[in-house]
């Protein structure tokens, strides 16, 4: 594969590395995340990587395809959608990922547990995230 197409390979590669982390602990409660700091920091770091990911593959499908640029990550996700990267409702159902990884970088010191939560119970969301970037780029690099 040509290096323009390496960058996001690797993306989806560390992408596939969070979900991996992230599956075995998507089962368990709240309470047992209070119980284990430990347990909280995968989940939390692991999330931000993973959204961080998805986040740098659309800019740089946004840049490969000479796109115009979005203002924001929500935005790059949403453009996706617009050029059928991926489906127009999945894509709007995605792009929130983006402000909730700005609240794990951003706003540590108060993050929102039953946010967390909330997206580590969407993981599938991911996985077809991954799916349809690997068919763009087989569609690419025929």
């Amino acid at each position: 594969m040509t290096s323009e197409w390496n960058g996001i390979e690797r993306r989806l590669e560390r992408l596939k590395e969070c979900l991996l982390k992230l599956a075995p602990l998507a089962n368990k409660t709240s309470d047992e995340f209070a119980d284990n700091p430990y347990l909280r920091d995968i989940v939390e770091r692991n999330l931000e990587v993973a959204a961080q990911a998805c986040i740098d593959i659309a800019n740089r499908i946004i840049a490969l395809e000479q796109l115009e640029k979005p203002s924001d990550a929500h935005g790059a996700i949403e453009m996706l959608g617009k050029v059928g990267v991926l489906p127009r409702e999945f894509a709007g159902k995605l792009a929130p990922i983006a402000g909730f990884r700005n609240i794990l970088v951003h706003e540590y010191l108060e993050i929102d547990w039953n946010e967390v939560m909330k997206n580590l119970s969407r993981l599938e969301d991911l996985y077809t995230f991954m799916e349809h970037i690997k068919s763009w780029l087989k569609d690419r690099t025929r």
